[in-house]
């Protein structure tokens, strides 16, 4: 998959990314290609501000990437998290289940994708990788590099991969 960084002006929002044009110019960006018949992700699709909206944010234990059309006719969702009692850091994390929102302790690593508003339920499974994951003096997330594969109802079912940014 080709890599696709964007350059946005963003400032850090208590809940969530927003974009201005007073800070620095840090990289956002959202991006997914599926094999046939893959659900909730199908096809292909990238987001970046300022174009698009792009959010990026730690909360309850999950690393949550909104992107969502300017004009708000697509929308996606990735949340990824680590394995109950464990911050989320740089590594891999095989065997990712679906993360309920409502339930977010998990013995492993947890993954939650949404395209519209169409999801996949507890059948979601997946794997992701967090190359680069940084954290400010209080613990706010600063920067983020990661790829996913999800599945939605199994290890034989199609599966979609992408990747997000965030340097800000």
């Amino acid at each position: 998959m080709r890599r696709i960084l964007f350059t946005a002006a963003v400032a850090v929002a208590a809940a969530g990314i927003t974009t201005t044009s007073a800070d620095a110019a840090p990289i956002a960006g959202f991006s997914y290609t599926s094999e046939p018949g893959a659900q909730p992700l199908s096809g292909s699709a990238s987001w970046s501000a300022p174009t698009d909206d792009v959010a990026v944010w730690e909360y309850d234990g999950a690393v949550k990437v909104d992107a969502a059309t300017a004009d708000q006719r697509d929308y996606a969702r990735v949340e990824l998290s680590a394995p109950s009692g464990e911050q989320l850091h740089e590594g891999t994390y095989l065997g990712a289940h679906y993360r309920a929102q409502l339930a977010p302790q998990l013995a492993g690593p947890g993954i939650f994708i949404v395209r519209g508003a169409f999801g996949c339920g507890d059948t979601l499974q997946g794997d992701f990788t967090i190359t680069h994951l940084t954290r400010a003096p209080d613990g706010t997330l600063t920067a983020l590099d990661a790829t996913f594969t999800e599945r939605c109802g199994g290890p034989d079912t199609p599966a979609a991969t992408g990747e997000v940014h965030f340097h800000g």
